[in-house]
């Protein structure tokens, strides 16, 4: 949380020195990077997969019926509210995402290792590397897609 907390602090102040942005701009950017969800880890709640049937020695059945339950699964939320909770990644990828829908930024448990993060290093070590990361996810809010979407 701190790190994603000071490089909204640096993006902020970056964004108060822009010359070429209005005041108004400024402060609806302002608006929707103070707006910006944060979800480090994993989920709160974890989905329910235990309708899904799987077989040993049936890989292609497996994979069928995986296909038919994520369907089953999508098919049921449409007309459904948003689930803020949901997470559009697994704890295990190694990756991060902004989501623009949400307004939120997201640092599955996988990136949170070295050599993206490590507790022992350095606090520079995990600015250059996590700290890079955070500031590209931030950015997205921003981006030739990401300004499309209020915060």
């Amino acid at each position: 949380d701190e790190l994603v907390a000071n490089v909204k602090v640096a993006m902020g102040a970056r964004l108060d020195q822009l010359d070429w942005m209005g005041a108004e701009t400024k402060a609806e950017a302002r608006k929707k990077l103070e707006g910006f969800g944060l979800k480090i880890g994993h989920p709160d709640t974890w989905r329910d997969y235990s309708s899904l049937q799987i077989a040993r020695g049936d890989v292609f059945g497996n994979a069928e019926r995986a296909m038919a339950f994520e369907w089953d699964y999508r098919r049921n939320r449409i007309g459904q509210p948003v689930d803020k909770a949901e997470w559009g990644m697994t704890p295990q990828t190694v990756n991060a995402y902004y989501n623009s829908v949400k307004n939120e930024i997201v640092f599955p448990a996988a990136i949170l290792q070295p050599p993206f993060f490590d507790p022992d290093a350095d606090p520079a070590v995990n600015y250059g590397a996590i700290g890079g990361v955070i500031g590209h996810e931030i950015i997205h809010g921003f981006d030739d897609q990401g300004r499309k979407s209020d915060g």
